[in-house]
């Protein structure tokens, strides 16, 4: 029964809820029940029957106020408190539970205030305060607890506390009663709130944490590796990522999403995916379709196979960023031994080896006498005026020993003497105009050792170690003197009037020697034998190699000269292979080049470890300028793409059977298009889902990073280098023939020219050096130079052959044929041949312009893709074949970052770095809660761009709770591929390095 004056609660239409037509139902049995009951029992008394009926009628108003305050929430879910009175009460940080909370007060309080039981002329009524200011309303949230309920928290358990139960006589109050019912309702409202608060979350994680991003990155990496391992191929893949493939990999991420969040996705979601997939699909393989003579002519022509064949999962053949790639020393060992293996500096480590330090070592002992005291004057009266000193030295005797060897040094000679020294003082004295002279005179007797030594352990790179056949004039493998002239050139230089003559020296402290750099003849030949030995461990050196994946060498997780460097370091001592005892001099001499070899080896390897942190250090500031991004991120998204997550929750159970959730999403697809409310109706008007901005960080045209990294252009940025310039020329060449098209004339043209011009002053260095080289005159050089280059027919052909040093191994090789050179001979033209050219490629008067090569490789970018887009467009006859042939010209542009130390060039990387950003007009999560197998109820959870009002204060008019908002997507996240060291490289080529969506920045 309803209480006079109050209205019953309706829907928005104007209908009587089925449940609350329920608890009329109940209370009107209860009001019955004194009439149709039997006497009472004696010890039961009016108020007992009565309060004990209320209180079990109120756990049925609250739980009716349960379920229908939950339907109600989550049709209407409030995400931002509104600046009202009753918005002000809910909470910032859970608007959505205090929300529900208040409306489960004002949907038990209505139903309470319709109680009443009666006995005997007794009436016992439920009541909760009724509410009107914001104080209020946070009083009344405070009366209500709301948790998650059941094993797996699909139902609510909610008590209401303090329902003050009043019990009347005639209108008196005989007794007051408050209870707090508890109650668990069977209604999923917070666990789809809180499956869809995760499902937000996760839309706008990042990279962190699990997600979007993570998922958006999984499906792009496999799309992005088989297109840039088609263009690579040779393929007709212009852009390698595009926004098409973004937009795809994000949805079906959101799908992926979907699916480990809330058990299942939205179907129609699904099937826009895989129409979305089918028209993506066809756009990518439209030029190589399976009919045609263009797709044999193609295929023929190429490994290329579309990625949108699996457009979810990539190319089965195509490489992955954790396949290993094998990074070796290679042509840095060659660099090295351009400094240290040619024959000038070869016959400077000999001549080290061959040094020996000699110096004379004495020892002096007196036996007896000394210097005689000063004569007496002639008389008194005579002052002293000077005197003069006078000593000659005879040996008298001959020690048997000599002076002590001191440590590390080693004996030449040993030998001593006894030697009587006569000292004579004579004075000269004055007295008047008189002079006179008095003389006195005494014999010393002194111990003379000498000891003439000499040390190996000179300025030589070689171990310390003893020579067996030191001083042999024996035992050295190019029949030389081994170190046997030393000895004789040290006594030469150091004792140079014999024995006795140094001995009497020393006694009369008269000696003075300084030590002395003996250096012993060496044979004529020692450059060559030490040359053929460096060969090999150069070729040993080559080998060394480190293993680590393509996508940590793209993300620069790891420096390979620094590993390299550290494993050289690990084998060195193998590597030198110092013998306990060398053999000969000449033998010291192989292994002080081997350790000058490594050692300059070692030193590049560190220089190229230097370098690489700060192309890192570049690249990292050129990703944060462009895109916000960073390495760091690179490398969360590169393992995140590994994270293995479950496609699907298990159905959870609740109090009433299993809970099976349903997804419906409107737009089920976020597109990249301009979509009208016509065909979403939740739509506000024209808007776009979805926006993306999708950068290349390294593409071409060349005046970017790239360039500044392959060809120096750090220093000249305003010039290209001859490879780049060659390869666009040839290019052009490929995409038109001349006469066909005026622009790319003019600009092929000039960069004819250019070209040329470098290609001249490179090959007119080399006739140089082979003519100072082969001691040949300039006809000779420059026929010589002039057919080893007829083997490269185009300006282009010739530019690169100049620039990668396959011109200089050319003219080496015939060389030795010409003038019978010997195979070590041939590879020290070879190498002065590369120094040659890779110094005079670094001047800046070789370089061509940038702007000549920037202007005709946007020229061939432009005729490639009209003509392609013009043969598509008609498809019969032979010039489709033809124009996809020069289409495929396009293909030898290069763009990437060449990774150049230490091979020098062991890959090329690229990045892209995607950005989306978006949101659903409306997003609705259904859950029923009853059996499976008969109709249950359900919960609809939506959100949506609306506000949230709610008749708070009973006054009939609602006021504004809050806000709903809609579900906002968000992910960034980078793409690294990484390709062989080959011309071409990898990255988009379509000149648009930065593509973004119509509508970025503002989605919806």
């Amino acid at each position: 029964m309803s209480r006079p004056g109050l209205p019953l609660a309706t829907d928005r239409r104007g209908r009587v809820p089925f449940a609350v037509v329920g608890v009329l139902l109940l209370v009107a049995s209860l009001a019955l029940a004194p009439t149709l009951s039997t006497e009472p029992a004696p010890s039961e008394t009016a108020v007992e029957r009565t309060l004990t009926e209320v209180t079990a009628a109120s756990q049925t108003a609250v739980r009716d106020g349960v379920a229908t305050a939950g339907r109600r929430a989550a049709a209407a879910p409030v995400v931002e408190p509104a600046d009202t009175p009753v918005g002000r009460a809910l909470s910032d940080d859970e608007p959505f539970r205090d929300s529900l909370r208040l409306r489960v007060y004002l949907r038990a309080r209505a139903n309470l205030d319709r109680l009443s039981a009666r006995s005997d002329g007794v009436e016992t009524t439920a009541s909760l305060p009724a509410v009107d200011s914001t104080a209020e309303y946070e009083r009344a949230i405070d009366r209500v607890t709301v948790e998650r309920a059941g094993e797996n928290g699909t139902a609510l358990r909610v008590t209401v506390s303090n329902i003050t139960l009043t019990t009347r006589r005639g209108g008196a109050v005989v007794n007051r009663r408050t209870v707090s019912p508890t109650v668990v309702v069977p209604t999923p409202v917070l666990y789809a709130h809180d499956r869809t608060e995760t499902y937000e979350t996760r839309l706008t994680n990042g990279l962190a944490r699990p997600g979007l991003s993570r998922r958006l990155t999984a499906r792009l990496y496999p799309i992005a590796w088989a297109r840039g391992y088609a263009q690579f191929g040779g393929g007709p893949v212009g852009n390698v990522v595009a926004n098409r493939h973004v937009s795809l990999a994000t949805n079906g991420a959101l799908l992926g999403v979907q699916r480990a969040v809330f058990g299942r996705s939205d179907p129609e979601g699904r099937q826009a995916l895989t129409e979305a997939t089918a028209a993506v699909g066809v756009r990518d393989v439209v030029a190589t379709t399976s009919n045609g003579p263009l797709a044999d002519r193609i295929l023929r022509k190429t490994d290329y196979r579309p990625a949108s064949q699996n457009i979810s999962t990539g190319g089965a053949s195509a490489p992955q960023p954790d396949d290993p790639t094998r990074i070796g020393i290679n042509g840095t060992a060659d660099d090295a031994f351009r400094g240290v293996g040619m024959p000038d500096a070869l016959n400077a480590t000999a001549r080290d080896a061959y040094t020996v330090e000699a110096k004379v070592v004495t020892e002096r002992e007196q036996l007896g006498g000394g210097r005689p005291d000063r004569p007496d004057p002639p008389g008194p009266e005579w002052q002293f005026i000077d005197e003069e000193e006078s000593s000659s030295a005879r040996v008298v005797g001959t020690d048997a020993g000599g002076a002590t060897v001191p440590d590390g040094w080693h004996a030449f000679e040993r030998f001593g003497h006894t030697v009587e020294i006569t000292r004579i003082r004579v004075a000269r004295w004055k007295r008047g105009n008189a002079n006179r002279r008095t003389r006195t005179e005494q014999t010393e007797r002194v111990r003379v050792r000498v000891a003439l030594v000499g040390d190996h352990r000179n300025e030589s790179l070689a171990p310390v170690r003893g020579i067996r056949t030191a001083h042999d004039r024996s035992g050295s493998p190019l029949d030389g003197e081994n170190l046997a002239d030393v000895e004789p050139t040290a006594e030469s230089e150091l004792l140079p009037g014999g024995h006795e003559h140094t001995t009497k020296q020393i006694a009369l402290e008269r000696f003075e020697r300084e030590p002395a750099s003996i250096t012993g003849a060496r044979p004529d030949s020692i450059h060559v034998w030490i040359a053929t030995d460096l060969r090999a461990l150069r070729e040993r050196v080559r080998d060394i190699a480190v293993t680590t994946d393509r996508g940590a060498v793209g993300s620069f997780q790891t420096n390979p000269a620094k590993r390299l460097r550290g494993k050289l370091r690990q084998r060195r001592a193998q590597l030198v292979d110092a013998p306990e005892t060398y053999d000969s001099a000449a033998d010291r001499a192989r292994v002080a080049a081997r350790v000058a070899f490594l050692d300059a080896v070692e030193r590049r390897l560190d220089k190229h470890a230097q370098s690489h942190s700060k192309v890192k250090s570049g690249v990292n500031d050129r990703l944060g300028s462009l895109t916000g991004g960073s390495l760091a991120a690179l490398r969360r998204g590169l393992t995140a793409r590994e994270t293995r997550v479950p496609r699907t929750r298990p159905v959870p159970s609740g109090p009433a059977g299993p809970v099976r959730t349903r997804v419906e999403a409107q737009p089920q697809y976020l597109t990249l298009a301009s979509v009208g409310k016509s065909r979403v109706p939740a739509l506000n008007g024209t808007e776009h889902p979805l926006v993306a901005r999708n950068v290349n960080v390294f593409s071409v045209p060349y005046g970017n990073a790239v360039t500044a990294v392959l060809d120096g252009l750090n220093r000249r940025k305003e010039r290209a280098g001859l490879a780049a310039a060659a390869k666009t020329l040839a290019a052009a060449n490929e995409t038109r023939p001349p006469g066909e098209n005026p622009t790319l004339d003019r600009r092929r043209e000039r960069l004819q020219s250019a070209v040329a011009r470098s290609n001249g002053q490179v090959i007119g260095a080399l006739r140089h050096r082979v003519s100072a080289e082969l001691d040949a005159d300039g006809a000779v050089s420059e026929r010589l130079v002039g057919d080893a280059m007829a083997r490269w027919g185009t300006t282009a052909a010739r530019g690169v052959a100049l620039a990668n040093d396959s011109a200089a191994e050319r003219i080496a090789a015939l060389a030795q044929r010409r003038r019978n050179l010997s195979t070590l001979e041939a590879d020290w033209l070879r190498l002065r041949l590369v120094r040659t050219a890779t110094t005079t490629l670094d001047t800046a008067r070789v370089r061509p312009p940038s702007d000549v090569v920037n202007r005709t490789a946007n020229a061939v970018r432009t005729v490639a893709r009209n003509e392609l887009q013009t043969a598509l467009a008609d498809r019969a006859g032979r010039k489709v074949e033809t124009l996809a042939e020069k289409r495929l010209g396009t293909r030898i542009l290069p763009s990437g970052l060449p990774l150049a130390p230490p091979a020098p060039w062991y890959a090329t990387t690229n990045i892209w770095w995607v950005t989306v950003e978006g949101e659903y007009a409306r997003f609705a999560v259904t859950a029923n809660h009853g059996p499976p197998g008969r109709p249950g109820a359900t919960v609809t959870y939506a959100r949506e761009d609306e506000a949230v009002t709610l008749d708070a204060d009973g006054d009939g008019t609602a006021e504004r709770l809050g806000a709903n908002t809609r579900l906002s997507v968000r992910a960034d996240t980078g793409v690294v591929i990484v390709v062989p060291p080959k011309p071409r490289g990898v990255g988009d080529k379509d000149g648009n390095s930065v593509e973004s969506s119509a509508g970025w920045p503002g989605d919806g």
